[in-house]
């Protein structure tokens, strides 16, 4: 008899890349296979995997109880450090040993920040300013300018530097002529003079008295003639120091090379920069009267400065600006630098001051609810072409939106290629920029973060420095002094997948799901349809999928099975769903002691005949 048979209408679909998260505003049907309605506290690794976050766990105690309120690593005078800002002191922080010394007493501080420049760590308090060259921490006195050389007994002379905003102090050369007693200073109605001295060896020179009033300094008798051959140094009755104690951020630039600092953040469009002493050096304690660029108008202050390629980026509230290198002539016909303001955009900027930052050397700001790059059209600096500012963060549109945007703390972790964007909150959003996927992280928020050794921290609200590694499967939370290890709530929920036939009704009998091997993965499979009452989220025929491999890391002799092959490990489910239109796969781990790292997912799909309405 014979006997006829039809090739079934069957299909494997493959998801061999996880894309990230994608909140699609009208709904989750048109999103790609790999890509997630919903997803928390998983990433998105620079191969494509679905992988369990990092977990976090407390290294050392700086001053427990109290908000750690700035962290930094670098050098200083030659050694690498760790310092941090709290309880009111800066602190040398030893990761390695796990301690933490007091460095000295700061006072009061207000969003400070610390920087280093010229082998020292600068600190800006907000209402003071230090340095620390690794032994001693001092308040900044501020760079004593050389305003004058070659003045003559009646005055004038030859003007050399700028007088300085951080203090009343000046020094000028007097060039005596061999008769006059009296010499007429650059400045009247001083507060004191405090020295007199030989240029030629810094000997102190007496028998002089000083009129404050008029500003003049008269000798005894007649000192020798010669060429700026004697100091006076003198205080003047006023300054401007409170400018710049007044800044809470730091950026540095000077054209092709980045030997200025530039201060911003005392709420105006101004930027105060710093210059060259008159011995070549450039000098952080140095911020000539002058050296101010002012940005835009002065009603909406500066958030942020960045360098960018040749130019300095200065972004306020609603929009951006580019500032140049150059110099200009002054009157007398020298010449000194200057600096350029360019506008860029008068709509879009950044709200959340002192974020601004680079990813892949292009900036990125946060402008209303939004995540914005700056992308040069052509390779170079940014130019006066508003289609410069993309809009990279619709796909996670409706977690941003839920974002205080002017609090949220930005931080580029270059090592891994994450930009993080975390929110007071507790919720942060990850965008792994290498496989270009975003991902929420929930209960997760990082205070203070920094890098140190390709290794990522962040200084917590509780005066502890947590680390952020793959290596810790749980989140450490202190109550009243105890830890504990809080497990990472891991979910992922694919869009409404209709594998290109919306019409039609489908079949689906089972899955692969393809994982790495680690020391002890776990992970619960689930699937949902357009057939269960009205996408309640009432998990379907869930599934868990476990895998020990032995090694001597992380062992747990309650599931011992000696399993030691590293290579990639395929699992098949059997996971029943009938004449269905819409398919979700759903994946979720919530453990403390175990981590998932998924290659690949395989759904084989049966269509059968057309969907009923």
């Amino acid at each position: 008899m014979a006997r006829i048979t039809g090739a079934a209408d069957e299909r494997i679909y493959t998801i061999q890349r996880w894309l990230g998260l994608h909140e699609n505003p009208d709904g989750d049907t048109k999103l790609k296979l790999g890509e997630a309605a919903e997803m928390r506290n998983f990433r998105v690794t620079r191969d494509g995997n679905l992988q369990k976050r990092p977990g976090t766990k407390a290294v050392l105690a700086v001053s427990e109880g109290d908000e750690i309120e700035a962290v930094w690593a670098g050098n200083v005078s030659g050694t690498e450090h760790v310092c941090a800002v709290c309880a009111g002191q800066l602190w040398d922080v030893d990761l390695e040993g796990e301690t933490a010394t007091a460095v000295g007493s700061l006072g009061t501080t207000d969003r400070p920040c610390l920087f280093g420049f010229a082998d020292r760590l600068y600190i800006l308090t907000g209402s003071a300013y230090y340095r620390w060259d690794g032994t001693t921490l001092a308040e900044v006195d501020g760079y004593i300018p050389l305003v004058a050389v070659a003045v003559t007994p009646s005055g004038g002379g030859e003007l050399l530097e700028q007088v300085n905003k951080l203090t009343p102090k000046r020094k000028c050369w007097l060039s005596p002529d061999g008769e006059a007693v009296t010499f007429q200073l650059p400045e009247k109605g001083i507060r004191s003079v405090d020295s007199v001295t030989l240029t030629s060896d810094g000997s102190a020179v007496t028998g002089w008295t000083a009129d404050e009033a008029a500003g003049t300094v008269t000798f005894g008798s007649a000192p020798t003639a010669g060429t700026s051959t004697l100091e006076v140094a003198w205080t003047a009755s006023a300054d401007d120091r409170g400018r710049v104690l007044g800044m809470h951020f730091a950026e540095f630039y000077n054209g092709s090379q980045d030997t200025r600092v530039f201060l911003y953040g005392d709420g105006s469009s101004d930027a105060l920069y710093s210059d060259i002493d008159n011995l070549g050096q450039a000098n952080a304690e140095y911020f000539p009267d002058l050296n101010v660029v002012r940005i835009g108008v002065e009603n909406t202050p500066i958030t942020a400065l960045i360098r960018h390629y040749g130019r300095l980026l200065a972004f306020k509230s609603d929009c951006a600006y580019s500032v140049d290198y150059g110099s200009i002539t002054l009157a007398d016909g020298n010449q000194t630098a200057a600096f350029y303001v360019t506008p860029i955009n008068r709509s879009i900027g950044c709200e959340a001051p002192g974020q601004a930052q680079l990813m892949l050397n292009n900036p990125v700001t946060l402008f209303g609810q939004d995540l914005y790059e700056w992308r040069s059209a052509s390779f170079g600096n940014l130019t006066r072409d508003e289609r410069q500012a993309r809009r990279i963060s619709d796909r996670i549109y409706a977690t941003l939106h839920g974002f205080d945007t002017k609090q949220c703390v930005c931080y580029d972790n270059n090592y891994e290629q994450e930009l993080y964007i975390c929110d007071p909150g507790g919720t942060s959003l990850v965008l792994n920029y290498a496989a270009d996927a975003w991902t929420t992280y929930t209960d997760f928020t990082m205070h203070r973060p920094f890098s140190w050794r390709n290794r990522l921290f962040y200084g917590g609200t509780d005066g502890r420095i947590y680390e952020v590694s793959y290596r810790y499967r749980f989140d450490e939370v202190f109550t009243d002094g105890v830890a504990a290890q809080r497990p990472i709530d891991c979910y992922w929920e694919s869009g409404a997948m209709s594998f290109g036939r919306d019409y039609q009704r489908k079949n689906s009998a089972m899955l692969w799901l393809g994982f790495k091997p680690e020391a002890k993965s776990q992970i619960d499979v689930s699937i949902l349809t357009d057939r269960d009452s009205g996408y309640n989220l009432a998990k379907k025929n869930p599934k868990s999928l476990s895998y020990q491999l032995f090694d001597f890391e992380h062992i747990d002799f309650a599931d011992f099975d000696f399993a030691t092959s590293d290579k990639p490990q395929l699992r098949r489910l059997k996971l029943k769903a009938k004449k269905f239109v819409y398919y979700k796969l759903i994946l979720k781990t919530k453990t403390n002691n175990s981590s998932v790292t998924v290659t690949a997912a395989d759904i084989r799909v049966r269509f059968m005949g057309y969907a009923k309405g």
